[in-house]
């Protein structure tokens, strides 16, 4: 049996950034731009996976001097670890 989904992945870009705009304005009007969905679809998946790498790093630095703040003997041993 066919999805939606089967039927969307094959579409060309622009007619699925506009597919992924007319879903998302289904969801409570909410409107975002065709422009915007098709800039995310075009991007170079090495340009992705960077950016996911990136954000996973700083969350992991911004976790450990929470945990250093709280004065947490540990997460202050390993801040020290990280920076040498």
């Amino acid at each position: 049996m066919k999805t939606t989904y089967d039927e969307i992945v094959k579409q060309p870009c622009d007619k699925l950034a506009q597919i992924m705009q007319d879903m998302t304005y289904c969801y409570n009007e909410t409107v975002a731009p065709k422009k915007h969905d098709k800039k995310l679809l075009t991007k170079q998946l090495e340009e992705v996976v960077a950016d996911s790498v990136a954000v996973n790093m700083v969350n992991a630095y911004y976790k450990t001097l929470a945990e250093f703040n709280k004065g947490n003997r540990e997460g202050s041993y390993l801040l020290c670890c990280a920076l040498n």
